[in-house]
């Protein structure tokens, strides 16, 4: 439903509560006046259905705000939130959806080496600062991900502080009680593959090194998508 449309409907309902409410005013008085005469019960029946009329249009005019106005205006501002992030994505992005991820090798905290490509693995790539405020929100989601497919062999992930140095991260990873994989990329040589500007940025890899996810920001509700993404690619493998 549009504003537009809304409004319309909430002024006729506004104009059916004020002929009720004259109707009513009028009615009693006309019954108090008349009310030693026979007349006196066909304005208690028109008092009595302004009364009911009011309150039932009142209850119309908020039952279309609140079960229809209103959720279709949030469908339509998450539509118009979701374009401008699929823009912002495009103008930032370095690789896209469909393209082959760029390879790079980076040394995590623990010293092990993480490399691309690592054909037959699904690999979960997240760019992040530690003064980021929309990653300190993404990045416990990440470490329910990484805890609920540790064990899979075929499932890698790799956390990645732009322009941070390896203790930094080290030291943020050791204070959030975070277990996930993560390395730095001081000089922004990996980040520059992938992007130009925004974090946190997130990726998904399939197993034939094509980049098949991929959100720069984050909100609440790309959990879903990441995850069925993931899902899917895991089950595959299996």
């Amino acid at each position: 439903m549009s504003t537009s449309t809304y409004n319309t409907i909430a002024a006729l309902l506004a104009i059916g509560v004020l002929i009720a409410f004259v109707v009513m005013v009028i009615s009693l008085i006309a019954m108090i006046v008349r009310w030693k005469t026979p007349k006196r019960r066909g304005h208690g029946v028109r008092l009595l259905v302004s009364l009911i009329a009011i309150p039932c249009l009142i209850g119309i005019q908020q039952g279309i705000l609140w079960l229809v106005f209103l959720p279709a205006l949030g469908r339509e501002q998450m539509a118009e939130i979701n374009a401008a992030r699929a823009e912002k994505l495009a103008e930032t992005s370095v690789v896209q959806v469909g393209d082959t991820a760029p390879p790079f090798t980076l040394t995590t905290v623990n010293g092990d080496e993480f490399s691309l490509p690592d054909h037959g693995s699904v690999i979960l790539i997240n760019f992040f600062a530690t003064w980021c405020g929309p990653c300190q929100i993404e990045l416990p989601h990440l470490e329910q991900i990484w805890t609920a497919n540790r064990n899979n062999t075929r499932f890698r992930i790799l956390v990645i502080g732009r322009e941070e140095t390896m203790e930094a991260v080290r030291d943020y990873r050791k204070k959030n009680d975070f277990s996930f994989p993560i390395a730095a990329d001081p000089d922004r040589s990996v980040y520059s593959l992938f992007a130009n500007e925004t974090i946190p940025r997130t990726l998904v890899v399939s197993p034939d090194g094509q980049i098949i996810y991929s959100k720069a920001g984050f909100m609440e509700e790309d959990l879903g998508e990441l995850n069925a993404v993931l899902e899917k690619q895991l089950a595959n493998l299996r």
